[in-house]
């Protein structure tokens, strides 16, 4: 099984900091959490209404609907799937 762990980063005050990360086996079971130490930080802010600052993880349904909606359209969306070696469609 191949899983993942793909890093969040937020840029604060002109520094990138890690606010969590999506882990799943696959696209359609990745889930995103904070991570416990940007919780915990005064610096911390929620990454999106839909998305409130929490200790727990989100589900795959919330998780892909925020980050598929900060991917682009298209022609661009598709040079980006390339980009990566993957389908369109599982982005």
């Amino acid at each position: 099984m191949c899983g993942f762990n793909l890093k969040v980063q937020m840029e604060i005050n002109g520094k990138l900091v890690q606010a969590g990360h999506i882990t799943g086996s696959s696209f359609q079971d990745a889930v995103f959490s904070y991570d416990e130490s940007y919780i915990a930080s005064p610096v911390a802010r929620a990454i999106s209404l839909s998305l409130p600052l929490s200790k727990k993880d989100f589900d795959a349904d919330a998780t892909k609907t925020f980050f598929d909606g900060l991917l682009p359209e298209g022609f661009t969306r598709q040079c980006v799937a390339d980009s990566i070696h993957s389908s369109g469609s599982i982005l």
